[in-house]
């Protein structure tokens, strides 16, 4: 899967940034419902992987919800953020290609907008090593809608950053790659910017 796209690492920089503005906006858009979906595939206790998980604002419903969220995210900035939000919980700096767990020892991945600043050509190997992680239970994945590819953007609060779409056929293809059951994989309205930049939001279960 090799190094970590410069234009990746500026996409970090600009989280390290404005880390705390990041996730002050982030309290708008908490996806409530889509953890309760994600709940149901879980069993209480469960280790469960978000990857990518920014400031936090993420991993705080996981562990409402009774499972044992894990956070990995290459800005140093944001884990700052997270490591306030919560103190006791294990968050880990490292590439989403090159992580430092064994194989089969989560029980849930939890991957919003994950993939959005990574290289089109390196989700499927990223993918497929995070699922390496995966023992059993649910997986969400979110993406903005489109076919960029690291495209420059100006984004609300973050300022410049390069970011990759995909459709949803192509997110349906991905997560059905895996063979995970009952997939559900829907386009909804951003909740920061609306029908502006839609989103692909996808659930299955392994």
């Amino acid at each position: 899967m090799g190094t970590v796209d410069e234009r990746t690492l500026q996409s970090v920089a600009a989280y390290d940034a404005h880390a705390r503005e990041y996730q002050e906006t982030l309290r708008r858009r908490r996806p409530v419902a889509d953890v309760r979906r994600f709940a149901a595939f879980t069993t209480r206790g469960d280790l469960v992987l978000d990857a990518g998980c920014g400031p936090a604002t993420d991993l705080r419903l996981l562990r409402d919800i009774g499972v044992h969220p894990v956070g990995v995210d290459l800005s140093e900035g944001a884990l700052a953020e997270a490591r306030m939000l919560l103190p006791r919980h294990p968050l880990v700096r490292a590439p989403l290609h090159a992580l430092p767990f064994r194989p089969s020892c989560f029980g849930g991945l939890w991957l919003s907008g994950s993939f959005n600043h990574l290289p089109r050509s390196q989700w499927r190997d990223t993918f497929a090593h995070l699922m390496s992680f995966l023992d059993h239970g649910p997986v969400y994945f979110s993406c903005t809608r489109g076919t960029d590819d690291l495209a420059e953007v100006d984004e609300p609060v973050l300022g410049k950053v390069f970011r990759s779409d995909a459709t949803e056929e192509e997110v349906e293809a991905l997560l059905a790659s895996h063979g995970l059951r009952d997939l559900q994989v829907e386009v909804r309205p951003d909740p920061l910017l609306d029908r502006r930049r839609p989103l692909v939001v996808a659930l299955g279960h392994r």
